[in-house]
């Protein structure tokens, strides 16, 4: 059986949830007059600040060590079309961590929004098609207000977890020749030796 290798870099994770998370909102990022935004954390380049009235989620994604994510299953295939090659495919569960970060006069009920959206079928169906599969217990958001140039920033961290079904494939030759050489008793004097080329 063949599978079609999937894997999700860091990037397209990180961009996957952006968009996912503006959705879930209903924001118009791409609106000049923007006041609200999703960005995702560290930025090579930085980013503009924003004001304490503004509403801003800040994503951040890292694989997390669970023991279901430290199994591997490996299969060989062999085809008569390359038979000098066979096929070795690779499949196991990454587990990701996706925190949000929640700044602004709203930040609370953005959080709320967030928690209970991700569960709508359409933003089910948007990570099924990448292959990520919410992992449903959902812990409460936590307001950690924020003390920033002598005010307190409304602040909420939030995370979730997500299950990522990862097949890798590569080719490997098969083994064209062997020699073989027999040896007898404890001296070692050769007694034989084949050579299959």
């Amino acid at each position: 059986m063949t599978v079609t290798p999937r894997e999700l870099t860091l990037t397209q994770v990180e961009d996957l949830f952006q968009g996912l998370f503006v959705s879930i909102l209903g924001w118009d990022i791409t609106s000049p007059s923007k006041v609200n935004d999703v960005r995702i954390s560290w930025p090579e380049e930085g980013m503009p600040a924003f004001l304490i009235t503004n509403d801003v989620v800040f994503v951040q994604c890292m694989e997390v060590d669970e023991p279901y994510n430290r199994q591997r299953e490996v299969e060989d295939t062999w085809n008569l079309a390359t038979p000098e090659l066979f096929g070795r495919t690779i499949g196991y569960t990454r587990v990701w961590q996706v925190n949000a970060i929640l700044y602004g006069p709203d930040s609370y009920q953005n959080s709320q929004e967030l928690r209970d959206k991700i569960f709508y079928p359409a933003h089910q169906l948007t990570l099924e098609k990448s292959y990520l599969y919410l992992i449903p217990d959902v812990e409460a958001p936590k307001r950690v207000p924020e003390y920033f140039q002598g005010r307190w920033w409304k602040r909420v961290d939030m995370s979730f977890r997500f299950y990522e079904s990862v097949v890798r494939s590569t080719t490997v030759p098969v083994i064209d020749s062997i020699d073989v050489t027999i040896y007898e008793g404890d001296e070692g004097n050769k007694i034989a030796e084949i050579n299959n080329e």
